[in-house]
């Protein structure tokens, strides 16, 4: 992300070469693109730039040894130069690699913090991860991002929806999966419905037809899950 001071708003009135208060030569040189103090920018400003950017330049810093034009270890670098542990360090690497995950499978939402991204590493890289965030996203309010407890709520889910050593409770994990799993949808589907722009749909421009599908939709969905017996 570019610093916005980086481009200060143009005056209104006209600029003269007499009004530049430093020569040419003399002019701050932009760092080279992958280079350490490019690399270092990012990690420093880490407000200024997205999540996954820091975590890749401290990944390339960490991997490449670029540390080492200044200190000896990893852990003297990130304690004196970005004034955190190396373990903060290497979490932030590991969030910056969630939610790149995440960006490569065309999510809708990417997180934006540490929080939202801690609680994936829990489960395996890939399908789980992506499954748990929108999962996440799915049981937060419309609007509104998920929380670092929003995600840890979906990762909790989905660990208990595991297949259970004893394969004899098979059977009950996924229907109480399945029970789960089917709350989401309608949670949003009572959202759309409960908003003032489907009411106006519903009384100014839907059809019969269209209101009867609905309305039979809605008698299937309650029929089959009273059709559920656990008694």
């Amino acid at each position: 992300m570019i610093d916005s001071m980086e481009h200060p708003p143009q005056s209104s009135g006209p600029v003269f070469v007499q009004e530049r208060s430093v020569p040419a030569a003399m002019e701050p040189v932009e760092p080279e693109n992958g280079s350490y103090e490019w690399h270092l920018i990012r990690c420093q400003k880490p407000i200024h730039s997205y999540l996954i950017e820091v975590g890749e330049s401290m990944r390339a810093i960490r991997d490449g040894e670029l540390f080492r034009a200044e200190y000896a270890t990893w852990a003297d670098f990130c304690r004196q130069k970005l004034k955190i542990s190396a373990h903060q360090a290497e979490r932030r690497i590991q969030s910056a690699e969630v939610a790149s995950e995440l960006v490569a499978a065309d999510c809708a939402h990417v997180p934006f913090n540490e929080r939202q991204c801690r609680p994936l590493t829990r489960l395996e890289p890939a399908f789980l991860r992506v499954y748990a965030w929108e999962l996440a996203c799915s049981i937060t309010p419309l609007g509104k991002a998920p929380t670092g407890n929003d995600v840890i709520r979906a990762v909790r889910l989905l660990e208990s929806w595991r297949p259970p050593l004893n394969e004899e409770k098979r059977p009950y994990f996924d229907v109480r999966k399945l029970l789960y799993e089917s709350r989401i949808p309608l949670k949003l589907a009572q959202r759309i419905s409960d908003s003032s722009t489907f009411q106006q749909w519903v009384n100014e421009q839907g059809t019969e037809i269209e209101r009867n599908l609905l309305r039979n939709l809605v008698a299937d969905l309650i029929a089959r899950l009273n059709s559920l017996k656990f008694d």
